[in-house]
Order: C-alpha cells, then sequence, then structure tokens
C-alpha cells in the first residue's frame, strides 16, 4: 500500500447562501464512496491526507472541510457546533451527495456526533476519535481525568493564550522526537507528543507538517468557543452507528466509553499510545474497514 503517494490536492471552495465560504479538499477516489472528514481544533484539510492511502483502496471520496477560520472558509461567530451541519448540507447538495459517513478527531470527533445526531437522515454511520469532553456535562466531568479539567478551564478563561503555547509545544515536540529514538522497543512518554511508533516516514512527515501550520489564532478560538459552550443537540441519543475509537493514553477515552455505553448503536475500540496516534497505520486500516462496513449494511 505504500506505493500510493500521499497528495495535497487543490482546496476548493463554494459560496453559502448567507455569502460566507466553505472551503474543502478531497482525498481518496473522486468517484468513491462519500465520507467527509472533520480535522482537529486548530488543523486544517490537509490533515485528511493521512488517510488517503486507505481512502483509495477502499473505494472512498474522502471530503475534507475547513470549518470556520480554517483555510478559505469564513468565520461565523455565535453559532454552536450544531449549526455546522446547516453549511454541511449545503455542501452535500452542491456536491450531489444524499448517503454518506463521517469522521474526526479530537475536536472534529465532537464536530462527527454533532453531525450524526443533526443530519441523521443522511448519516449511514461515523467514527469519533478521541472526541473532545462537553465539560459542561456532569457525567463528563466526573469520569475524566483531573488534567482534562485544567485544559478544558484554560480553554474557557484564557484562551488568548493557548495558541501560542500550542504552537511552541509542537516546535519543542517535533525537536525533541527527531532527536530521541522512537523505536526502542519499549513505551516512553516521547510517544505521546508526535506521530506514533510504527508510522510510515512519509505520513508521519504529513502528520507534523499539519501540526506545525496550524489554521491560526482566529480559527482556534472559533474552536474552543465551540467546545466550551453547549453544542446544541443530545449526544446521549444519537440514532446512527457510533464506533468511538481513541488511544489508550487519551484522556477523552473515559468519556468515550461513556458515549459507547448510552447510545443506541454504538461501539468503542482503543488504539495504542495517545491522542496523536490516530495516525498509526493499524489504527488507520481499523478505521476504515469500520467506515466501509457502514456503506455494505
Amino acid at each position: 500500500m505504500n506505493d500510493i503517494p500521499l497528495i495535497d490536492p487543490p482546496c476548493q471552495s463554494m459560496t453559502l447562501a448567507d455569502g460566507r465560504t466553505l472551503s474543502w479538499q478531497e482525498f481518496g477516489v473522486p468517484d468513491g464512496r462519500p465520507v467527509l472528514y472533520f480535522h482537529g481544533g486548530g488543523s486544517f484539510s490537509l490533515e485528511a491526507g493521512l488517510f488517503h492511502r486507505e481512502a483509495v483502496q477502499r473505494n472512498i471520496r474522502l471530503i475534507a472541510t475547513n470549518r470556520p477560520g480554517a483555510g478559505d472558509t469564513s468565520l461565523c461567530p455565535g453559532r454552536s457546533v450544531a449549526d455546522y451541519s446547516h453549511d454541511l448540507r449545503e455542501l452535500l447538495d452542491h456536491l450531489g451527495i444524499v448517503r454518506f459517513a463521517c469522521l474526526g478527531e479530537s475536536n472534529g470527533g465532537m464536530v462527527t456526533l454533532a453531525v450524526a445526531a443533526t443530519l441523521a437522515d443522511r448519516v449511514v454511520g461515523a467514527v469519533p476519535i478521541n472526541p473532545t469532553v462537553p465539560w459542561f456535562d456532569p457525567v463528563a466531568r466526573s469520569v475524566s481525568p483531573c488534567a482534562a479539567g485544567w485544559g478544558y478551564r484554560a480553554m474557557k478563561y484564557i484562551p488568548w493564550a493557548l495558541s501560542p503555547l500550542a504552537r511552541k509545544a509542537v516546535a519543542r515536540n517535533h525537536r525533541l522526537s527527531s532527536q530521541a529514538s522512537r523505536d526502542a522497543g519499549r513505551f516512553n512518554r516521547m510517544h505521546l507528543v508526535g506521530p506514533p511508533p510504527g508510522i510510515e516516514s512519509d505520513v508521519g512527515a504529513l502528520q507534523w507538517r499539519v501540526m506545525l501550520a496550524s489554521s491560526g489564532k482566529k480559527a482556534l478560538s472559533a474552536e474552543l468557543k465551540w467546545a466550551c459552550a453547549d453544542w446544541g443537540f443530545d449526544f446521549y441519543s444519537i440514532p446512527v452507528p457510533l464506533d468511538f475509537y481513541c488511544g489508550v493514553h487519551d484522556a477523552q477515552g473515559p468519556f468515550a466509553l461513556v458515549l459507547a455505553d448510552q447510545n443506541p448503536d454504538a461501539r468503542f475500540h482503543h488504539f495504542s499510545y495517545g491522542h496523536l496516534a490516530f495516525s498509526h497505520p493499524d489504527a488507520r486500516r481499523r478505521m476504515f474497514d469500520t467506515l466501509s462496513r457502514y456503506f455494505e449494511a
């Protein structure tokens, strides 16, 4: 499968009914089975390129949108994450897509849940990866580790500080990981700060490229507001198939396990290492096997 080169396709865009711009990139097979990908908070559409090979192998058209503030997509303040589905419905109609699957990582996992809940008539199945925790929910707070609580308090009360801190942390982790031996045969904390051990060199390089680029302060600020405010939908009763995938060292895992237990048609899966290890080839393969099964059901 490594003979399939990774791509950075041109960014496409459309004008929405309210005059704003929505932009996206497409990976995989142009006439394949449609899957929407939602990038992590502060990231952008190229993140979906990590899954290009899996999409090609499984005849999937992988459509990665840029959320408000990222890429060429316009900001849209004052909306809940559930309202993003209005933009997506316009995009789907524009592309002539009736039924689709979706997946997304971190804040993109939150968006995946929102889309599955609000576009249930069109979603055949959804894969939230390390989904953001709704910290306003008492159950979420009760099962999540204390360290996650500090992170969500920072998102709510000092969001202006997080963008420069995130850029510095990623640059530092990139420097340290390039100096360290990441495949020494046993787990160490460095495995949690970048692409995981066992990843292909070109996929790892793309993941670092996406992490180092960032989508900008305004986009990240919009994402943090979405994550901290009421999401605008019931995440305990989403009526479509859900398959949660979480890293075993990821702080979002405990509440994702609750959601997998509470939702009517949901399962929980784990992969090795932490938040960023969704890019591992085994994790990618399993996720895209799951997406394929949605279309075959």
